[in-house]
C-alpha cells in the first residue's frame, strides 16, 4: 500500500431550514487526482468574511435555507454559515461540487448509467 504525505481533505455541507426545517448533509473526500481542483474551490471562498464564532443569522424570509460549510485540509479547519441569499459565486460552486461528488459516489450522478 502506497502512503502519501498529503494531509487529509474533507468538505461537509449541511443545509438546514426551509419548509419544515428539513436537514440535508453532503460530504466529499476527494481522491488524490482531484485534490488540486478541490483546494482551489476551497481557497476561492471568502472564509475571512464570515465570522465562524458568531451564531448564524437566520436567513431572511420564510422557508429559507442556511448552509453550514466545513472544509478541512489537514490541520486547517474552515467553517462558515452562509444564508441562502448569499450562496452564490465561490460558495455556490463549492456546494454544487460537494453535492455532485456525493451523488456520483452513491451512483446517482451523470456517470451512473455507465456503471
Amino acid at each position: 500500500m502506497e502512503t502519501t504525505d498529503q494531509p487529509g481533505l474533507s468538505i461537509t455541507v449541511v443545509r438546514t431550514g426551509g419548509f419544515a426545517g428539513l436537514r440535508r448533509e453532503w460530504t466529499a473526500q476527494p481522491p488524490e487526482p482531484q485534490r488540486e481542483h478541490w483546494i482551489m474551490l476551497i481557497r476561492q471562498c471568502p472564509w475571512d468574511e464570515v465570522d465562524a464564532a458568531a451564531p448564524p443569522a437566520p436567513a431572511p424570509g420564510p422557508d429559507r435555507f442556511t448552509w453550514h460549510i466545513t472544509a478541512q485540509l489537514g490541520p486547517d479547519d474552515r467553517r462558515a454559515d452562509v444564508p441562502e441569499t448569499q450562496l452564490h459565486g465561490p460558495w455556490r460552486n463549492l456546494v454544487a461540487e460537494v453535492q455532485s461528488f456525493e451523488q456520483e459516489r452513491e451512483g446517482h450522478g451523470p456517470d451512473a448509467t455507465a456503471r
